[in-house]
């Protein structure tokens, strides 16, 4: 801490006695201040930045209290500063401010400087965002006790830390410290922008000032004894010495951005923003900036050899600073990699610190220790960047590994999400300006919701792209492994290579069949590589892909697939299809089974062009026979084929029988056309010719044996849940107008084949159970004559004092024989004209007392004032022998009844008052009470009776202790009667 302080013993004995000031002496009055900073500040700022930036904010707040505006000369000095690194014992701060307010000022009462000397005042700053009525964040600024200037209690103050603008907020609080009260209430002044003392904080043209009813309360102030503290010189001036510069050229408009609105803003640079000195805009996110109509900082650079001066844009001058050019510092240490495996980021950072700023330590990383700011008064910039990347652990995670993606939705199957757990894993069909977002959607569940806005470091954009996640944006990763590298494959997958390993295989399908068949084009073995497929010109035939085994990846089972990517064959193939341009396939591969490209021909074939490469493998010829068979000679059902070989360059030829019948092959069962209660399911039925060896192509049905598989079956044949049944709907209850109608509802079980069979109501899901009755109208009923619009009686007052409004509303109805009416819905009247008449009307009241109100809190613009309210004291109900003064208190919030203000700070209602004795007529014989002896006579009891006629208060006030009023009202305190 800058200084030790000790617990005094005893009251200060220099403080006993004190007397107005001299209105002749007022000038130069010195605030001797004691600042302290709460842990939150140093950890926004940094311990070894702080106390420059307190200073400067305490030079911001001296400036204020010598504008010419207030009237007299006061200096705020700063005695003593306090670097809180955890709270002591006995101070508490919460965002509760009046509770924070509360504990400080307890606290600071007991601290003294060096010398045993005590301080005027305490500023207690702090980096939590208060509020005056609850524990928790709202737009409160700052927070004060009225007229607690000198008091060894009261004189202190709370203040939220908000950047420069912080200034702006002592000062005023410091006002209501001095008895100022906020412009424009309960004064004549208006509460005018730019005023210090204006319930809201925001400038006028940049500029800060005194209103008159604030220089009057402080007149009035140190025209009281409490005031006299203020005359001492301070011991202990020049230890804390404000910073020679100015606030501006300490921190420049970009950091007073990252105060105002986030470590992310900078000053706006959009064309609107004309003059910062006035108006300070920033820029955050999107295509927008913001501002909070707080002006520039004095000094702050806002155009070339031009900066801001009492809210004017103005030339450097004489004194004017000279530009100075930045410089790189060294380059940080490599941070940690990101991961262990699959490739992860890791990074360094330098700052431009030439020169040295005072930035606060969470604008900078963490492994940046050296301050990093732009150079000053316009100096140039440094070139090039500030932090690099690059790739590390990039061996491949071992088979079991989770996925990178699926890790960091899975840490969110722990948090509660809207009240309710899910189980998440990663969602990828987004945008491709979201792919760096961790989107997750909730496993059995229909909804997908972005998680953060950014994945962690080395990420991979895709499930199938190299390219990686670097800070929320999509980096190129070469397939060098270098990031921003341009090193890319060739066809056969070879870094930088240049198809000198591929081996290409092209060719064109120009066969033409009979339309609405598959026919096959081209089979694509394993490890194909960079395959394109594509018409010759665009038709209404469409592309198709399936395997060996007759499964369809693509356009299937005469089910026609959008364009889009497709993942099938271990690589991902892009399938275009646009009205105007003929349809493609693309993939960059390598496949991991052999495919079957096919053609849905419909009409005539526009011929398809297809290209693949395999790796060109240099080995050595090995010759052996091979066997070449013919095709059959007959269709299906049997016929003769040829074989031959040439040994010895002869070439020898046989013949054998050949067996190609033709077969049925099934495709898989389709969907149940019902969930429950028995259904039918399909499937597709081929047959097929084995033309060769190796080839098989789809015949006619005729073709095969009559007997065919299956192609219909039933599924799905257990009972169905009950569900609710209804019965018809009676007739209308009325012949005209709105009447109801209704129907049985009942809840039924259907058995495949049985009738449905009535259970208990409590077998059907309730919320879905149909409704038994509902309104209907056959036709209008005839026009009602006498139907009428009546008005009701005028209402309350909307203001027990002051003027208010009165209303009264217009209701449907028909006279009674009683002369009254007979109310009816709104609508009967619809078709009625509406009388003319005044639905709302002023109402006058008495006058509203005005209200002092005797604990006030600094709000922003969207907060209102809340508090006690106290009307003036009512006459004293007796003028001598002690009487009784009463007052109404009221919780208001801007003049109107309110809930929310502390119990224990309501006023009290009632007083004693003109409490000397006087004489008082002895009571009529008649009316004195009497009591009994011990003989058992009666005589009169002279003592025990009221004096006053207002003694029936007394008890009723809790006051028949008093000695006085015990005595003069003892019949009404002891309950006696004559």
């Amino acid at each position: 801490m800058p200084d030790e302080f000790a617990t005094p013993e005893v009251e200060d004995p220099g403080r006993a006695k004190r007397s107005p000031i001299n209105s002749n002496s007022v000038g130069g009055l010195n605030v001797e201040t004691l600042v302290v900073a709460d842990r939150k500040m140093l950890e926004k700022h940094g311990r070894e930045n702080v106390t420059t930036y307190v200073l400067t904010v305490m030079n911001m707040v001296s400036s204020l209290f010598k504008d010419g505006t207030i009237g007299t000369d006061i200096n705020i000095v700063v005695v003593s500063l306090l670097l809180l690194e955890q709270d002591p014992l006995g101070l508490t701060i919460n965002h509760h401010a009046d509770q924070s307010l509360n504990s400080f000022c307890q606290w600071q009462s007991g601290l003294l400087g060096k010398g045993g000397k005590r301080h005027d005042h305490a500023v207690l700053l702090t980096g939590l965002d208060i509020c005056s009525w609850k524990n928790e964040p709202c737009d409160t600024l700052g927070f004060a006790p009225i007229s607690g200037m000198c008091s060894k209690y009261r004189s202190c103050t709370i203040n939220e830390d908000t950047g420069l603008g912080l200034a702006f907020t002592i000062a005023h609080e410091s006002g209501h410290n001095f008895g100022m009260i906020h412009d424009g209430e309960g004064n004549p002044c208006r509460k005018t922008e730019g005023n210090i003392m204006s319930p809201t904080l925001a400038g006028n043209n940049g500029v800060f000032s005194w209103s008159t009813c604030s220089r009057q309360y402080l007149s009035r102030f140190l025209g009281t004894a409490q005031a006299s503290c203020l005359v001492d010189e301070p011991k202990q001036i020049g230890q804390y010495k404000y910073p020679e510069q100015l606030p501006g050229q300490l921190y420049d408009a970009d950091i007073q951005c990252k105060w105002q609105f986030g470590s992310k803003a900078k000053l706006c640079s959009l064309d609107f923003v004309k003059d910062i000195c006035k108006s300070l805009w920033c820029h955050r996110t999107g295509h927008r900036c913001e501002t909070k109509f707080m002006p520039a900082a004095e000094g702050t650079t806002c155009g070339l050899d031009m900066w801001c001066r009492r809210g004017q844009c103005v030339k450097y001058g004489e004194h004017g600073p000279r530009a100075v050019n930045g410089q790189w510092s060294a380059w940080s240490q490599w941070s940690d990699c990101s991961r262990t495996c699959g490739g992860g980021v890791m990074y360094r950072e330098r700052s431009c610190t030439s020169p040295r700023s005072h930035v606060p330590k969470f604008f900078l990383s963490e492994h940046l220790k050296a301050a990093s700011a732009r150079p000053q008064n316009n100096g140039k910039f440094c070139s090039g960047p500030s932090r690099l990347n690059q790739l590390c652990n990039t061996r491949l995670c071992p088979l079991n590994t989770v996925d990178f993606r699926a890790q960091q939705c899975a840490e969110y199957n722990s948090k509660p999400f809207r009240g309710w757990y899910y189980k998440w894993k990663p969602y990828t069909k987004v945008d491709d300006e979201d792919i760096c977002k961790l989107y997750c959607i909730a496993e059995d569940f229909d909804f997908f919701f972005a998680m953060s806005s950014k994945v962690k470091d080395g990420t991979s954009c895709s499930e199938h792209s190299g390219d990686v996640c670097i800070d929320g944006v999509c980096e190129a990763v070469g397939c060098d492994q270098i990031l921003g590298s341009k090193a890319s494959l060739d066809a056969c997958g070879v870094c930088n290579g240049h198809n000198s390993t591929c081996k290409f295989f092209k060719g064109q399908y120009t066969l033409q069949h009979r339309a609405n068949e598959y026919y096959s084009m081209v089979t694509v073995p394993a490890g194909a590589r960079s395959i394109h497929i594509q018409e010759k010109e665009v038709s209404s035939s469409y592309l198709a892909v399936r395997s060996l085994k007759r499964k369809y990846y693509l356009t299937g089972d005469w089910t026609v697939d959008w364009p889009g990517k497709f993942h099938f064959g271990g690589t991902i193939f892009e399938y275009q299809r646009s009205f105007n341009k003929p349809e493609s396939l693309y993939a960059a591969g390598p496949t991991n089974e052999t495919l079957v490209f096919e053609i849905l021909l419909q009409g005539k074939n526009p011929g398809v062009v297809w290209e693949y490469t395999l790796p060109r493998t240099e080995r050595k010829p090995d010759y052996s026979w091979g066997v070449v068979r013919s095709d059959c000679s007959a269709t299906c059902a049997g016929g003769a084929r040829s074989c031959g070989w040439n040994p010895d360059d002869s070439l020898l030829q046989s013949s054998s029988v050949c067996e190609t019948a033709c077969t049925w092959v099934a495709g898989d069962w389709g969907s149940c056309s019902r969930s429950c209660g028995g259904g039918q399911q399909t499937r597709i039925l081929h047959c097929l010719r084995k033309v060769t060896y190796q080839r098989e192509e789809v015949v006619a049905h005729s073709l095969c044996p009559l007997i065919s598989p299956a192609q219909i079956q039933s599924c799905h044949t257990q009972a169905c849940p009950p569900e609710w049944s209804t019965g018809s709907w009676s007739q209308c209850s009325k012949t005209c107008g709105r009447g109801l109608r209704k129907r049985t509802v009942f809840c039924s079980s259907t058995d495949p084949g049985a009738k449905a069979a009535v259970v208990p109501d409590m077998m059907c899901r309730q919320h879905h159970r149909p409704k038994a009755q509902e309104t209907c109208v056959l036709r209008r009923c005839p026009k009602n004559e006498k139907l009428q619009w009546f008005p009701t009686p005028w209402g309350e007052c909307s203001r027990s004092c002051g003027s208010g409004i009165q209303k009264r509303e217009l209701h449907c109805g028909e006279r009674d024989s009683q002369g009254g009416y007979v109310e009816f819905p709104i609508r009967r009247c619809r078709n009625i004209a509406k009388p003319l008449g005044d639905l709302q009307q002023g109402c006058n009241r008495n006058p509203c007392p005005e209200l002092p109100l005797a604990f006030s809190g600094r709000t922003t613009s969207s907060a209102v004032v809340l508090g006690w309210y106290a009307s003036p004291w009512q006459q004293c109900s007796v003028s001598c022998g002690g009487g009784v003064q009463t007052r109404s208190i009221q919780c208001l919030r801007q003049g109107r009844p309110a809930a929310g203000c502390l119990p224990h700070q309501r006023p009290v209602t009632s007083r004693a008052c003109n409490t000397h004795f006087c004489a008082a007529a002895p009571p009529a014989p008649a009316q004195r009470p009497s009591r009994v002896t011990d003989a058992g006579l009666t005589v009169k009891d002279e003592r025990c009776t009221d004096h006053f006629s207002w003694c029936h208060l007394v008890p009723r006030h809790g006051v028949c202790n008093h000695k006085f009023y015990g005595q003069q009202c003892c019949k009404s305190c002891t309950g006696k009667r004559p």
